[in-house]
């Protein structure tokens, strides 16, 4: 072997080395930055040299570096993170809602259990003008805490539009960045390239597109193809195609993909998902709820008013408003009548007599419609509330414990360990020295060779 020979394999250590510093030095540097996958060198030996039957080695080359992934832990982050961020946005609305629903002086339990309590204690003095007209301000009281709840169920439904259309241009903005890097990682890749920082940042941007909407990713030569849930592209090669948000027929924001086409439907996870989830089915069905108690409620109390004779002697009138059907029941119901001579509670015309005020008493301890009393439909109505934050907040907490078992699992293979970069450090640092010690020596020599003639 030549010393030309010897110093190049000498030179080809000291650069093999000097990226074995380089890339080391690169993690320790991103030790603390989210999404960076470690690098490392990725060493070959060199062919070697057949002379004379012998085998001669050339060396070490550096074929370039390689981060460290593993694609079915992102992918499962992905998912869960997807979860945890769909639980999150309904466990918000509904903690908003909860408080509408939790017992105090105003709220509807309270208000019923009133009313049936002035009607009670009317029936001890039916002439009595005051007691009267309590049974009418616990009524109003009534109605208003239904009108309250019903406007804090609207105003939050109707907030969520907000959130659904800036979902949707966050959806549209990370589709943007995703389709620009894809031409450069594929272009790195061809080449044989590692994607290195290029795709821990595609990595990045693709995690935060699963927080906020179920989507798919499809590895291609081109870069990754994005779909949202009924296989709508939003990303092919180099080009994004946006979503579009426009108002329905329901008054709700809708979700238009590029061709116009209504995918609010398909749209069930992730930020997005759980706040449509929440504005379309949940406050739908709580609000349905409502408006039927706030109408069989008023119904019923009207029924036994039409039964009875007020203090004039005339057949008891109206005692709530209501609306032609239950729905907006709970937002329109109000008092019919401010007279407290109007209360029926006479049952044969006689103005001192109590007489009917059994059968709004009676109001009480009858099913409704749906074969519950009063008080037992609104008690199943709030632990329904109570019950589906319950579960956001448990789907919430498991999901978060989940991703952060995942995320350690991650970091413990991707993650940069400052103890083991630090090891390779004065490894790649010895190897490097006893390189560059190799390369003085054979200069020496050289220097030998040349003095011999002299």
């Amino acid at each position: 072997m030549s010393l030309n020979t010897s110093l190049t394999i000498a030179v080809q250590s000291l650069l093999a080395n000097n990226g074995a510093l380089q890339a080391t030095n690169n993690n320790i540097a991103n030790a603390n930055t989210p999404g960076y996958s470690r690098q490392t060198v990725v060493l070959q030996t060199a062919a070697p040299t057949e002379s004379g039957g012998v085998s001669l080695g050339n060396g070490v080359v550096l074929e370039g570096f390689q981060s460290v992934r593993s694609e079915l832990l992102q992918m499962q982050i992905r998912q869960e993170a997807q979860e945890q961020s769909g639980a999150n946005a309904q466990l918000g609305t509904l903690q908003q809602i909860q408080p509408a629903f939790t017992t105090s002086a105003q709220d509807i339990g309270t208000q019923m259990s009133a009313l049936f309590s002035s009607v009670s204690t009317l029936s001890t003095d039916p002439a009595n003008v005051s007691l009267r007209q309590a049974v009418l301000t616990s009524g109003q009281n009534l109605a208003l805490a239904f009108n309250a709840v019903s406007q804090t169920l609207t105003a939050t439904q109707t907030g969520l539009n907000t959130q659904v259309k800036q979902d949707v241009g966050q959806i549209n903005q990370l589709a943007q960045q995703i389709a620009a890097l894809n031409p450069q990682l594929a272009a790195l890749k061809a080449n044989g390239q590692d994607g290195g920082s290029l795709q821990d940042k595609q990595d990045q941007l693709v995690l935060s597109l699963f927080k906020l909407s179920n989507v798919a990713i499809t590895q291609t030569d081109n870069g990754i193809t994005v779909t949202t849930g009924n296989g709508t592209p939003l990303v092919v090669a180099d080009k994004s195609f946006a979503l579009q948000t426009a108002t329905g027929s329901d008054g709700m924001q809708h979700v238009l993909d590029s061709n116009g086409a209504d995918v609010t439907a398909s749209l069930q996870t992730g930020d997005l998902g759980g706040t449509i989830t929440t504005r379309d089915q949940i406050i739908p069905g709580l609000l349905n709820q409502l408006d039927a108690l706030a109408n069989q409620v008023g119904a019923a109390f009207n029924a036994a008013q039409a039964m009875g004779f007020d203090q004039h002697g005339v057949a008891g009138g109206k005692l709530f408003n209501l609306s032609a059907t239950a729905t907006g029941s709970a937002a329109t119901i109000s008092m019919a009548t401010s007279d407290p001579a109007a209360v029926a509670a006479s049952s044969d015309g006689d103005a001192g007599s109590n007489g009917n005020l059994v059968n709004f008493t009676a109001v009480q301890t009858s099913a409704l419609p749906g074969g519950a009393t009063p008080t037992e439909t609104y008690a199943n109505l709030v632990y329904q509330v109570g019950s589906l934050t319950a579960h956001a907040s448990a789907e919430a907490s498991a999901t978060t414990a989940s991703l952060l078992q995942l995320n350690d699992q991650n970091n413990a293979v991707s993650g940069v360990s400052i103890d083991e970069e630090s090891t390779n450090l004065i490894r790649y640092q010895q190897a490097y020295a006893a390189a560059a010690r190799v390369v003085s020596v054979i200069n020496d020599l050289f220097s030998v060779t040349m003095n011999m003639g002299t």
